[in-house]
C-alpha cells in the first residue's frame, strides 16, 4: 500500500474489478467516502459473469447491486452520484478516455484523470485493488493505491493470530490475589471430571474454550480447557490424557497441542473446531482418527463428509472424468493417505490393508465444495480440508451447511495459500478463527510441532524465512 501525503479527509475510492468479484458488497464498505467505478471495470465484470463458480456468482451479484442503485435515481442525475447507505456516493465513469489494450493501464489512466480533476478540491483519489502488480504500477505513476482491507482480519500473522492456547507460568500461579479451588464432578458418561476455579486478574481477557496449560514447577503437565469466564473468575476443566492414557482409533497425541485437538474433536459440546498448523503437524490424521472413533465406535455421527477447495498448487491438470466423487478424489490425497495409515496395523498383509481402507471409505463421503449451495447435513462429521484457500463467503457457505447434530472441523495452513488474491489476513480460515472466538461451542488450536519425519521437521524450521 502506498501511503498518502495528503491530509484530506475526503476520499474518492476507485475500485478495480477484482475487488467487486471478491466481495460484491464492497461498494457499501467505504463509510462516508465516495466510490468510483471505471467503465473498463463494468466490461470486465460482464466478461466474468458466466459460469457457476464463485467468481461468476460474485460478478452477477455485483451487477445486481449496481442495477438496484441505478434504479433509485433519474438518469439525468447520474453525474451527481448515487447516494449509498454508507453515507458516501457512487460515481460511474461518464467521461471519454482513450481505450487501452491492457485493462490495468486504462484503469490507471482514469485514476490519473480523477486525481488531476480533484487536485484543487481537497479530495484524495485512491485506487483500491487486490492485484499487487497494479498497486506497483499505480505507485510508479504517482498514484495512491491500497489493498481492499475490509475483509482482512486485524493483526493476522504467525505471532498475532489467535493460537488457541495460554500458558500459566510460575509467576502467575504465585502472584498475589490468586485464589484456586479444585472440585470433582462425577459423570456417568465420562467419569470423574476435575474442575479448577481460578480467581486472578490475569484471566479477564481470556477466550472461552482456550487451551490452558502449565509446565511450571507448581503445576506440571496441567492441561485444561476454559469452560466459563466471569470477570476475574475462570472455570477450567482438566482434559483427558490422550498422550498416555487414551487414544482415538489407535492414535495418541504426541504433544500438548495434539492432546487438546483430540479433546475438542471428541467433545460433544464443541460444534465447530478449527485446527491450523504447518505441514506435518498432524491436522488431517488427528481429525480423521477422531472422526472414525466418533462414527464407528461411539456412533455419535452417521458418516464423515470431506470437502475442500479445488485450487491447484501448480499447473492445473485439466478436465477430470467421472462423477462428482471421482472428479474430486485426486484432490483428496491427504485424506486417502491418512485413511491408509488408520486402516490396519503395520503387521497386516497387503490384502488386509486394502480391505481396511475400503471398510473405512464406506463411511467417508467426498464432496466438492462447488456443489454445496443449498445442501444441509444432519448428524454428520463435516471436515473442511485446506480451508486456507477459501474466501470468507465460501467458508460461511460451507459452515452453514451444518444441520442438527453435525460437527464441523476446518483445517488449514495459512502459509500455503494457493488462491489468487487471498492472503493470510483475507483467507476465510482466518476470518472464521477471528469471528468465532468466544462462542461457547467453538474451539481453535494451532499445532506447532512437526511430527511427520525429521526431514519435514527440518524443512519446517529452515524453509519458513
Amino acid at each position: 500500500m502506498v501511503k498518502s501525503k495528503s491530509t484530506s479527509k475526503n476520499k474518492l475510492f476507485v475500485l478495480d474489478t477484482n475487488v467487486l468479484m471478491h466481495e460484491p458488497e464492497s461498494i457499501y464498505k467505504f463509510e462516508e467516502h465516495n466510490v468510483f467505478i471505471p467503465l473498463r471495470v463494468l466490461e470486465e465484470l460482464d466478461s466474468h459473469k458466466r459460469g457457476q463458480n464463485e467468481i461468476a456468482r460474485n460478478a452477477r451479484q455485483a451487477h445486481r447491486y449496481l442495477d438496484e442503485l441505478l434504479s433509485t435515481i433519474n438518469i439525468e442525475d447520474l453525474s451527481q452520484g448515487i447516494p449509498l447507505r454508507s453515507g458516501g456516493k457512487l460515481h460511474f465513469q461518464t467521461f471519454e478516455k482513450d481505450r487501452e489494450k491492457i485493462a490495468d493501464n486504462e484503469i490507471i489512466e482514469v485514476t490519473k484523470q480523477l486525481r488531476d480533476d480533484n487536485i484543487n478540491q481537497d479530495v484524495t483519489v485512491v485506487l483500491v485493488t487486490k492485484d499487487i502488480n497494479l498497486r506497483i504500477k499505480a505507485c510508479v505513476h504517482g498514484l495512491i493505491s491500497e489493498d481492499y482491507r475490509n475483509d482482512q482480519v486485524a493483526n493476522v500473522g504467525d505471532e498475532t493470530l489467535f493460537g488457541g492456547q495460554i500458558e500459566i507460568t510460575d509467576a502467575m500461579w504465585e502472584a498475589p490475589g490468586v485464589d484456586i479451588k479444585v472440585d470433582r464432578e462425577d459423570s456417568p458418561e465420562i467419569g470423574t471430571v476435575i474442575i479448577y476455579q481460578i480467581t486472578a486478574p490475569w484471566v479477564s481477557n481470556w477466550t472461552i474454550n482456550t487451551h490452558v496449560y502449565s509446565d511450571s514447577s507448581t503445576n506440571k503437565n496441567f492441561r485444561g480447557i476454559l469452560r466459563e469466564l466471569e470477570g476475574q473468575s475462570a472455570t477450567i476443566e482438566l482434559l483427558p490424557d490422550f498422550e498416555t492414557q487414551y487414544h482415538c482409533w489407535g492414535i495418541q497425541a504426541k504433544n500438548k497441542e495434539q492432546n487438546f485437538a483430540l479433546s475438542v474433536l471428541t467433545d460433544p459440546e464443541i460444534d465447530f473446531v478449527t485446527i491450523a498448523g504447518d505441514a506435518g503437524t498432524g491436522k488431517t490424521l488427528l481429525t480423521l482418527a477422531a472422526a472414525l472413533q466418533l462414527v464407528y465406535e461411539d456412533k455419535f455421527y452417521d458418516e464423515i463428509i470431506v470437502t475442500r477447495a479445488t485450487v491447484p498448487m501448480g499447473e492445473d491438470i485439466g478436465f477430470l472424468p467421472g462423477e462428482e466423487e471421482a472428479k474430486i478424489e485426486p484432490w483428496m490425497g491427504a485424506i486417502t493417505d491418512a485413511l491408509e495409515t488408520l486402516s490396519a496395523s503395520p503387521e497386516g498383509n497387503d490384502f488386509e490393508r486394502k480391505s481396511g481402507v475400503e471398510f473405512l471409505k464406506n463411511r467417508v463421503k467426498i464432496k466438492s465444495s462447488s456443489f454445496m449451495r443449498g445442501r444441509s447435513f444432519s448428524d454428520k462429521f463435516f471436515l473442511i480440508d485446506e480451508a486456507q484457500n477459501l474466501t470468507a463467503a465460501q467458508m460461511h457457505g460451507l459452515i452453514s451447511r451444518a444441520g442438527p447434530g453435525t460437527k464441523v472441523v476446518a483445517i488449514g495452513n495459512l502459509k500455503q495459500i494457493d488462491t489468487p488474491y487471498l492472503s493470510a489476513s483475507t483467507s476465510g480460515f482466518s476470518f472464521a478463527i477471528d469471528r468465532m472466538r468466544n462462542w461457547k461451542h467453538y474451539a481453535h488450536i494451532t499445532l506447532h510441532s512437526v511430527e511427520r519425519s525429521r526431514l519435514a521437521d527440518y524443512v519446517a524450521a529452515n524453509f519458513s524465512d
